[in-house]
């Protein structure tokens, strides 16, 4: 039963790696994603307003063409 068990929840780990969320766009790399998505980063941090640090972020994703899945 233990064994059992185990299996499935190794199983669905598997199947669920797969879900990850995050910003995606087509012919373009998770190497390419991250540094797009650390650029937009190090962008925010310099505003003066911290509050809308995330919707700077996510307004400068969308504006090089990310979708958030």
């Amino acid at each position: 039963m233990k064994l059992r068990f185990l299996f499935l929840v190794i199983l669905t780990a598997i199947l669920l790696e797969g879900c990850a969320a995050g910003w995606h766009k087509q012919g373009v790399s998770e190497y390419e994603t991250e540094n797009t998505l650390a650029q937009c980063e190090y962008e925010a941090a310099g505003g003066n307003n911290q509050n809308n640090r995330g919707d700077f972020v996510n307004n400068c994703m969308k504006r090089q063409g990310f979708r958030w899945y």
